[in-house]
């Protein structure tokens, strides 16, 4: 057999080598093994859905090959390396928290939405037809506009001020509100389903200030909402009359009226599915690689924390059982009465042993009565065979034989 760890000692090698080979052709998984490599595969998925395509992705990893270090000082028992990260453990855990503060707020936020049910389906085909209609009026006249189109999280924690409108979409609707006349052109209008709820409303400014080095405040207040939701947004440029997007952290600026309906429904169907095994599957097809990743540091950790591969060495005192002796005789003396006895193995498999299966069996066969001197060898022995046994002591016993009367 290959030895995968051959830069241990040859000892500890041996028995991380087996372990591993013994655990892979026959995985010790059981239901709670399995719902804890769940749980956490899908807690580290949610942060990576969050934190990707941001500029904190780049210190996530950071802090996953520095996890990667201290796990790895503390396996191969490096002192120097664990007493300097003990020593930092503190400080890091506070400068990670103000590091990602935006991420973890988002994070927490976003799984106290989960169990939130919002009734907003996508626009009907007579909507999107209206809105690409009055974007295409908007911007030949150069007519500054803000739509906004919330996906599954909740946007108005991020969003201040605005009038409530409630009131149906129509093309006479959207024109009037961005009508540079009307007090409210300069707000974002927000749109639900087939109505617009909200308009002149102010949304965060990006933090991304070079993505919008080239665009006027509309399109930064998109970005900034596009960079803490996922929600669309369409930005019509009264400077230019160009018409671009904020979605998923980027502004992009469109060719034509027909990107935008192509654009729109992709967003439409994406946060808003119709058919959900058509859309499972899609999904399934579109996250593979995360959820792949996902399930390998899940089950790292498992690894690390739950199935525990240090390698530790235990003493234990062995019973003496004796065997194969004729029946006309009897052991009626021997010392000592017990041997003792040094294993090496994992923590894991010293954790659900059971000591009573420990015996020393001596062979007395062929024996006859007196005192006798009997070497004691590694397979008079009985244990685990994941346990590797290291030293035995004594080495032999003196018993006694009587003959029955």
């Amino acid at each position: 057999m290959y030895n995968i760890f051959s830069f241990f000692t040859p000892n500890k090698a041996a028995i991380l080598n087996e372990a591993f080979f013994k655990f892979i052709q026959n995985p010790s998984f059981d239901l709670r093994g399995l719902l804890d490599i769940l749980i956490v595969a899908i807690l580290v998925f949610l942060v990576l859905t969050l934190i990707r395509k941001t500029r904190a992705m780049p210190m996530f990893i950071g802090v996953i090959f520095l996890s990667a270090v201290y796990l790895l000082s503390i396996f191969l028992k490096l002192q120097l390396t664990q007493s300097i990260f003990n020593s930092l453990l503190s400080a890091l855990l506070i400068i990670l928290a103000v590091v990602f503060q935006k991420e973890l707020r988002r994070f927490f936020e976003f799984i106290g939405l989960m169990g939130l049910k919002r009734k907003l389906f996508a626009p009907a085909e007579s909507t999107v037809k209206t809105i690409v209609q009055a974007i295409n009026y908007l911007a030949e006249r150069r007519i500054g506009t803000l739509l906004i189109f919330p996906g599954r999280e909740n946007i108005y924690r991020h969003i201040e001020g605005g009038v409530l409108l409630n009131g149906r979409l129509s093309l006479p609707l959207l024109l009037s509100i961005f009508d540079p006349s009307s007090p409210g052109h300069d707000g974002a209008a927000i749109i639900e389903n087939d109505n617009i709820r909200r308009f002149a409303a102010h949304l965060p400014l990006a933090d991304n200030i070079e993505a919008v080095k080239k665009f006027g405040t509309r399109h930064r207040a998109a970005l900034g909402l596009a960079e803490r939701t996922d929600a669309l947004s369409i930005i019509v440029s009264e400077e230019k009359g160009t018409v671009s997007i904020a979605y998923n952290k980027q502004l992009i600026t469109l060719e034509n009226n027909a990107e935008l309906e192509i654009r729109l429904r992709k967003f439409f169907e994406q946060s808003f599915p119709k058919e959900k095994i058509s859309s499972y599957k899609k999904w399934l097809r579109a996250n593979f690689i995360r959820i792949v990743v996902s399930l390998l540091i899940s089950f790292a950790l498992w690894l690390i924390f739950t199935f525990q591969i240090s390698v530790i060495q235990k003493k234990m005192a062995i019973p003496i059982e004796f065997k194969s002796l004729g029946k006309e005789y009897i052991v009626d003396n021997y010392t000592p009465n017990e041997i003792s006895v040094i294993f090496s193995g994992l923590d894991r498999d010293f954790s659900s042993i059971d000591e009573q299966n420990f015996k020393t069996l001596v062979d007395l066969s062929n024996l006859q009565p007196g005192w006798h001197k009997v070497d004691i060898k590694n397979n008079s022995i009985n244990f685990p065979s994941s346990l590797t046994l290291i030293k035995i002591d004594p080495t032999s016993i003196k018993i006694h034989i009587s003959k029955l009367e």
